[in-house]
């Protein structure tokens, strides 16, 4: 599995919170769906995420819960993250030259291969730069 990864399991361990206080984070917004992914592994799938965003999240949020309530610091995110996309432009260049958007203006980005579509909007809004 690349080294950038960490398995939901180890993640748990590493920090000592349970399955229950993660997924309940991810309900309130504190951590985004985008970061949750899911891979095949020889024992079937499982989750993994991205080593340092988690990792930064995880102890943003155990570093900040005595000093304001899970409610407030996920409202204190979502502000930020919406500051953030209003600066954010997806830029698309082609053979035929190139366009700028501002990303909080995209309503849909889709990678389709045949037949399958794949909506890229909320991953592309999760990315930290």
């Amino acid at each position: 599995m690349d080294e950038e990864l960490i398995s939901k399991k180890e993640l748990l361990e590493t920090f000592g919170i349970s399955y229950g206080a993660l997924y309940r984070w991810k309900r309130m917004g504190l951590i985004p769906e985008a970061w949750f992914l899911r891979r095949s592994t020889s024992t079937g799938q499982e989750t993994f995420f991205r080593r340092d965003q988690i990792c930064q999240r995880i102890r943003l949020i155990l570093d900040n819960k005595e000093h304001q309530t899970l409610d407030e610091l996920a409202a204190s995110l979502a502000e930020k993250h919406q500051t953030v996309l209003a600066r954010r432009k997806l830029i698309i260049e082609t053979a035929y030259g190139r366009r700028e958007f501002p990303l909080e203006e995209v309503r849909s980005a889709v990678v389709a291969e045949g037949t399958h579509q794949e909506d890229v909007l909320q991953l592309l809004k999760e990315i930290t730069l």
